[in-house]
């Protein structure tokens, strides 16, 4: 070993004592330093080569990080920057008694667009459409991967899903897409759903402020400025500003485009692959938050009312309604939830300056149901760091429902900023 090696020359050098021992000392410690740099730095490159990139996109926002030491001073951003926040929470027997804030203001949908996804596939399985022990095909799923994109979650939910060697059914791709919201089995259960069949869905909830869903690999490819030069054959200097000219509805079609090109064609993968493999999404952090307006939206009032009539029994029937709402309770095992909640299910979202979700409850206290849905949108990026990093706004959601001081709390935040 390298240690070892020094330990010898030194040692066979003619220098006094005092002078060698020193000598083999800072041998030693640069041997080690170098040995940790190496494995800390050049088995995680990738990481600090976009830290290092990205120095500006760490220090914005940071004068709001103390807002995520505790959940009271949470609500205290949340009452002072309405135009990050979004939050619908209520009693369903006392729906006068919630909150409401922002509920109108487009937010983005990410990972929330599951729950259609789920509504639909449980409408075929009733239907006898689709098999739920169908097995699934792992090397289709696979196809979807970009690379840096997400990948630790697609990479936790295929783990659990090959864990005991047998084949994954389309039951239980679906339960790990919910808990581990994989990017890749998202669009997997896309196509496979089928557009027509999601459209015809989302005109059935009528939905007014709701997009469809579209596939995660079209949204991220036709975001990479590389990708978009190759496609529109031009020189694209800046992605988000050749977007931010096109109109919208261009912009949903040149998802789908890219999206399909992705699905279809094995060449196009392979490039579409290398681009992100070199340079992720190609973005800046703080421009991979602002393109968050290019994914598809909706707002607190549309996705909760959608909870709400699962509840009811009234999205499609109520076999269906009650198949989704199972698929939905993925976290009731959890202790933490045992603790406060009677019946808990929910849908997160974390990616660059969003988090959000929503979850229905029972409280185990005075056994209230209530339906949520909270965003956290275009955040600053270091905020955004630092309140994602202990699943903050997962527990605020929860304990919205079951902790009546938090509720308060946040309701007289909200008032009294609306007073000043």
């Amino acid at each position: 070993m390298l240690v070892n090696r020094i330990f010898k020359l030194l040692k066979n050098l003619s220098f006094p004592f005092q002078l060698k021992r020193a000598l083999i000392f800072l041998s030693v410690f640069l041997a080690v330093a170098i040995a940790v740099y190496a494995m800390v730095i050049g088995l995680n490159y990738s990481a600090f080569r976009s830290l290092f990139a990205n120095a500006e996109g760490m220090s914005d926002g940071a004068e709001y990080i103390q807002n995520t030491y505790s959940l009271k001073s949470l609500t205290e951003f949340i009452a002072d920057k309405p135009e990050h926040v979004s939050i619908m929470s209520y009693n369903i027997n006392d729906p006068d008694s919630g909150i409401f804030y922002g509920i109108d203001e487009p937010r983005t949908m990410g990972t929330l667009g599951n729950l259609f996804l789920l509504i639909e596939y449980e409408r075929q399985i009733a239907e006898n459409l689709l098999v739920p022990t169908e097995e699934v095909d792992v090397e289709e799923i696979e196809r979807y991967v970009l690379p840096q994109v997400n990948e630790n979650a697609h990479k936790g939910a295929m783990a659990v899903l090959q864990e005991d060697g047998t084949h994954i059914t389309n039951d239980e791709a679906m339960s790990a897409l919910l808990e581990y919201n994989s990017l890749a089995i998202s669009d997997y259960f896309w196509f496979k759903l089928g557009e027509e069949n999601l459209r015809a869905l989302m005109d059935t909830l009528q939905l007014p402020h709701t997009e469809i869903p579209v596939p995660f690999s079209g949204i991220y490819a036709s975001l990479n400025p590389g990708i978009i030069e190759l496609i529109l054959e031009s020189s694209a200097e800046d992605t988000l500003q050749l977007l931010e000219s096109m109109p919208q509805e261009y912009h949903n079609e040149l998802i789908l485009d890219v999206a399909y090109e992705y699905h279809l064609w094995n060449e196009t993968q392979v490039d579409v692959k290398a681009f992100f493999e070199e340079k992720r999404i190609g973005l800046s952090f703080i421009q991979e938050r602002d393109a968050l307006e290019f994914f598809p939206q909706t707002t607190a009032r549309d996705i909760t009312s959608v909870l709400e009539q699962l509840l009811k029994g009234e999205i499609i029937s109520e076999d269906v309604s009650n198949a989704v709402l199972d698929k939905l309770r993925w976290g009731l095992d959890s202790d933490t939830i045992q603790r406060s909640f009677k019946d808990y299910g929910a849908i997160y979202d974390n990616r660059m300056g969003m988090l959000s979700g929503i979850d229905f409850g029972t409280s185990i206290y005075d056994e209230h149901t209530s339906v949520q849905a909270v965003f956290f949108d275009d955040l600053p990026v270091a905020f955004w760091l630092h309140m994602s990093a202990n699943h903050m706004q997962e527990d605020y959601q929860q304990r919205l429902i079951w902790d009546p001081a938090l509720f308060e709390t946040t309701l007289t935040e909200i008032a009294n900023n609306q007073e000043q």
